[in-house]
Order: C-alpha cells, then sequence, then structure tokens
C-alpha cells in the first residue's frame, strides 16, 4: 500500500498528514484504517524501531491519530492559506500539544534533544505524533509548507521563487497537465 510516493512530504510530520489517497481536496480516502495499517506505514517510514517496547496499536489509537491529524491538516491548511484556523481548532490542537508534552521526555542524548512519547500504551500513540507534528511546526522548515494546488497533501517547498506547486509531478503534476491539455483542446474545438 506504501510506496515511495506516499513519502514526497519532505518531512515525516507531512507524510503522516498525506496518509489520505484523494486526487482532489476531499481527503475522503483515508488510508490508515487498522493498526496493522499503521504499523505498515511506520515500517516503510524506516521509523518502527522507536515502537519497538511499546504495545501495539489498537482500532482506538488509530482512530484517536486520523481525529488528530485531520485537526492538525485543518489547522496548517488555514496557515498555509493565510486563513486564521478555527477557535475550536486551535484550541483542541494546542491541548494535544499541552498534553503530549506534559507526558514525554527529552533525549539528551541528541542535539538538539527531541521530546520523546511515553512508553504507557494509553498516550503512546497519540502522542508519539502530536510531538512529531510540535517539532516540525517549530522546525525552520515550516516555513517552507506548501499545500498541493491539486490535492489536500502538504509539502516542503525548497524553490526559489514559487518553486513547487503539486505533492508529486508524476501524480498531481501530470493530471494537472493532462486538464489544461483537455481544456485548450475543447477551446480550440469550440473555436
Amino acid at each position: 500500500m506504501w510506496s515511495e510516493e506516499s513519502f514526497v512530504g519532505g518531512h515525516l510530520a507531512l507524510d503522516f498528514l498525506n496518509t489520505v489517497g484523494d486526487t482532489d481536496k476531499s481527503r475522503s480516502a483515508n488510508l490508515l484504517t487498522s493498526p496493522e495499517a499503521l504499523l505498515d506505514w511506520l515500517a516503510v517510514s524506516g521509523t518502527e524501531g522507536r515502537d519497538a517496547k511499546v504495545t501495539p496499536p489498537l482500532q482506538d489509537d488509530v482512530d484517536a491519530l486520523i481525529g488528530f491529524r485531520e485537526l492538525t491538516h485543518r489547522v496548517l491548511s488555514a496557515s498555509v492559506s493565510n486563513r486564521t484556523p478555527e477557535p475550536d481548532d486551535i484550541q483542541a490542537f494546542e491541548a494535544h500539544i499541552k498534553s503530549a508534552l506534559g507526558r514525554a521526555h527529552l533525549d539528551l542524548t541528541v542535539t538538539p534533544p527531541p521530546w520523546i512519547a511515553t512508553k504507557v500504551p494509553a498516550h503512546h500513540w497519540i502522542d508519539r505524533f502530536v510531538l512529531l507534528v510540535d517539532g516540525f511546526i517549530r522546525s525552520p522548515e515550516a516555513a517552507k509548507l506548501r499545500q498541493c494546488e491539486r490535492c489536500s497533501w502538504f509539502f516542503l517547498n525548497s524553490g526559489r521563487g514559487r518553486g513547487r506547486r503539486w505533492c508529486n509531478m508524476s501524480t498531481c503534476g501530470n493530471r494537472h497537465k493532462v486538464a489544461a491539455h483537455r481544456k485548450r483542446r475543447q477551446v480550440n474545438d469550440k473555436g
């Protein structure tokens, strides 16, 4: 299910937010459907080792992650579009971060030291991803955040000027080109 094209965000937090299979802005095709799908995603992302001594996720954990993913998507989409997120979304987003940080510990063996989620099963899975997102939004990379013009996915724009417009040229970029070509043909056929 997961391939290289599932990891085009440029940061693992963005790749997590991109775990939907939509080809438009609907976000209707959830790809994190089960604990197994989450574990598969972690394996392909190369980060599954962090959770080696933790109880595997339950469906409730996955459901909580999907809720947090969609909340975060709404907050970041508003930010990227220069809109103010809904007050309830901001409050819920901040509450997730505060709770996760309250249970986390610093890994002082790494510079800069990251926050590490608790190993307590009741909180580990949600905290792990909340801390991942928190780390991203506090990083200098957050200034490069962009959203695909065609779908709902996020990515880091490292180019000068406008740079990237699509999450992936081989998917959304090609869809855009095909749609533009069809539109030009329709105009020419009518003219």
